[in-house]
């Protein structure tokens, strides 16, 4: 479930509520409101144009609701940051290692990958085996 990414999103707990796999299904499908949407560039630490890039859209903060799979790839980006910032320790260590070319991933800036499905995979598998003491 992805209690801790809802919870950056409404910008409080949510903890308390007692939600499951359908329940994230049906607030995905609902879309990410202005305010969701800063918070999660605020927490992110992205700037508007590298979350539009990994979103694949065109962010309008003033406008309608996003759709169902830019929602989807919100939620998943922040759950990736925080498992890198478990890992580093800091936000800015996370952000340093996503913007710093990389041999795992054929000397690309890991973030350059965020725009797909299978990147994101790579990025949390490698952030998975560095939190296992495994090299990546």
């Amino acid at each position: 479930m992805l209690n801790e990414a809802f919870s950056v999103l409404v910008g409080t707990s949510i903890e308390h509520l007692n939600r499951d796999s359908y329940s994230d299904i049906e607030l995905i499908r609902q879309g990410v409101t202005a305010d969701m949407l800063a918070n999660a560039m605020t927490f992110t630490g992205l700037s508007r144009r590298e979350l539009e890039i990994v979103l694949g859209v065109k962010l309008r903060l003033h406008d309608k609701l996003l759709p169902a799979i830019a929602t989807e790839r919100v939620l998943m980006l922040i759950s990736t940051i925080q498992a890198g910032t478990e890992y580093f320790g800091t936000q800015d260590k996370m952000l340093l290692w996503l913007k710093t070319p990389n041999q795992a991933f054929a000397n690309q800036q890991p973030i350059t990958l965020l725009d797909t499905t299978i990147g994101m995979d790579m990025i949390n598998a490698t952030i998975t085996k560095l939190s296992h003491g495994m090299t990546a």
